[in-house]
Parts: structure tokens; C-alpha cells; sequence
């Protein structure tokens, strides 16, 4: 009688394992196959470590970054609005020097102006001072710093009460008089000399957190 292989179309078949040898057989591929999704899952860790990685660089950007943007927009608040409220009060007169050259500005259009004077600086000029408070309000300081945007704000505040507590009072006066404007004067000028230390505070601070880092 003839093998059956012999009479197959396709040739023999594989040759036939002994129980024992083909078990045998088994667990090493099983542990062939737990190694190599071994070693998948832990590249796949790795790169999924690694893209968190990437991300949390580019939110932190160089350690730099939160400080430059805060003078960037500290300094533009600054130049737009507390300088160009003092440029809208004292048309054509260039940055003054010191508390005694703003109250001497103060009193000379107080005493020309009066009320019409106090209308100007209410309607005209303030409204740039609201805006400092909201603009510093919604800076995100780092946490070193934001005790030096907290007093420019106090600063600003103080000045703006300065300010309206003036106008209101040259509303009723038909003659100035500096001795009775004076206290008055000296609100406002403490506060504008608190607002510029502030700033320059705050720039100070700045320079020596970036030129350490």
C-alpha cells in the first residue's frame, strides 16, 4: 500500500512533532511574543514621555519669555496712557523733571483755566488713567513681580482720586487760589511721583532677573 504523502498534489507535509517537543516549542515562541509587546510598550512610553516633554517646553518657552512680554506691556501701558495723560493735561510742554515742575504746571492752568481747565482734564485726560487700571489689572505677572505691578496700580489709583478730587473742586471756584488748591496739588503730584517709582521698580527688577538667567 502506497503513503499517502506520496499520492498528495502539494508533496509531503511538514514532519509531525512528538507531543513533549512541540509544548516545548510553544513557550518559547509565547515568550518571543510577550518580549517583543514588551519592548513595543516600553517605546511607545518613551515617545509618549517625550512628546509631553516637548509640550511642556514650548508652554515654558526659555524662562524668559513671561518677564520680557511683561516689560514689553508694562512700559507700552506706561508710554500710552500715564505719559500721554500728562501730555493731553499740559498740552505742548515736554516731560517734567520733578514734583515741583508738575505743581508749578498745575497751579499756572488752574489759575488761567479754572473750571474750563478742570472740564478739559476730566473729559479729555482721566479717561487715559481708567484705562492704565484696566491695562495693568490685566497683565499675568510672574509671581516675583507682581508686587511691583501692584503699587503702579495703587500709584495710578491714588493719582486718579487726586485728579478727580481737583477738577471737582475748580468746578466752583470764579478765582483760583494756589494756597487753597495746594493740598489738593500735592495729591496728585505724590501720586505721579509714586506711579514713575513704581515703574522704574519694575524695570529695575527686570533687568536683573533677565541679565541673571
Amino acid at each position: 500500500m502506497s503513503n499517502l504523502d506520496d499520492q498528495s498534489p502539494f508533496g509531503s507535509g511538514p514532519e509531525l512533532i512528538p507531543g513533549a517537543a512541540m509544548a516545548a516549542q510553544m513557550e518559547e515562541e509565547g515568550k518571543a511574543m510577550k518580549g517583543g509587546r514588551g519592548g513595543l510598550i516600553a517605546g511607545a512610553a518613551i515617545v509618549a514621555i517625550g512628546i509631553v516633554g516637548l509640550i511642556v517646553f514650548a508652554l515654558m518657552g526659555d524662562g524668559n519669555e513671561a518677564y520680557e512680554a511683561l516689560g514689553r506691556n508694562a512700559n507700552q501701558a506706561k508710554t500710552e496712557l500715564f505719559e500721554g495723560f500728562w501730555g493731553c493735561t499740559f498740552q505742548g510742554v515736554e516731560e517734567l523733571e520733578s514734583n515741583e515742575d508738575l505743581q508749578r504746571e498745575i497751579h499756572q492752568r488752574a489759575r488761567q483755566g479754572r473750571g474750563r481747565f478742570g472740564n478739559h482734564v476730566r473729559s479729555q485726560c482721566a479717561p487715559k488713567l481708567e484705562q492704565l487700571d484696566t491695562r495693568l489689572r490685566a497683565l499675568i505677572p510672574p509671581e516675583d513681580m507682581v508686587i511691583h505691578i501692584n503699587a503702579m496700580i495703587a500709584a495710578n489709583e491714588s493719582l486718579r482720586g487726586g485728579i478727580s478730587d481737583f477738577t471737582t473742586y475748580l468746578d466752583g471756584v470764579e478765582s483760583y487760589d494756589e494756597e487753597d488748591g495746594r493740598e489738593r496739588v500735592v495729591r496728585i503730584a505724590r501720586g505721579w511721583y509714586e506711579f514713575k517709582r513704581a515703574s522704574a521698580a519694575l524695570n529695575s527688577a527686570l533687568r536683573e532677573r533677565l541679565s541673571s538667567s
